[in-house]
């Protein structure tokens, strides 16, 4: 079990990823802004993985990741964004930034399971 952050500023995807993830053992923990998740990410050492939106109103996903890698920076934590972005110069910024992966919404709750499986277990291997 592991202990995942997931960033969205819309209640049905928080909602749907909670059930997801939630199903596969993992303790959830939601924000609703960018600017909740720092409190919760300095304040909670447990998270593996932050699931960031990439558009949201005030702290983007983009500052997120920044702001995270800044509180975090020597941290195993896993960064994966959900967007339904897709043009590849955002999504080369988000990596560049620190950014572990990209996920597109809409999407299927198997893949976004195999993800997120794939992301956590590798740090295991650290």
């Amino acid at each position: 079990m592991r202990s995942i952050l997931i960033v969205d500023d819309s209640p049905a995807v928080l909602k749907i990823v909670r059930l997801a993830l939630s199903s596969q053992g993992h303790e959830i923990i939601i924000c609703q802004s960018g600017e909740s998740a720092i409190e919760t990410l300095k304040s909670n050492p447990k998270i593996k993985l932050g699931i960031f939106d990439f558009n949201m109103p005030g702290l983007s996903g983009l500052d997120l990741i920044r702001e995270t890698k800044k509180i975090k920076p020597n941290s195993k934590l896993k960064i994966l964004v959900l967007s339904s972005e897709n043009k590849p110069e955002i999504i080369s910024k988000a990596l560049l930034e620190g950014a572990d992966g990209w996920f597109i919404k809409p999407f299927k709750n198997e893949e976004l399971i195999k993800k997120v499986s794939e992301l956590v277990d590798s740090n295991d291997s650290f």
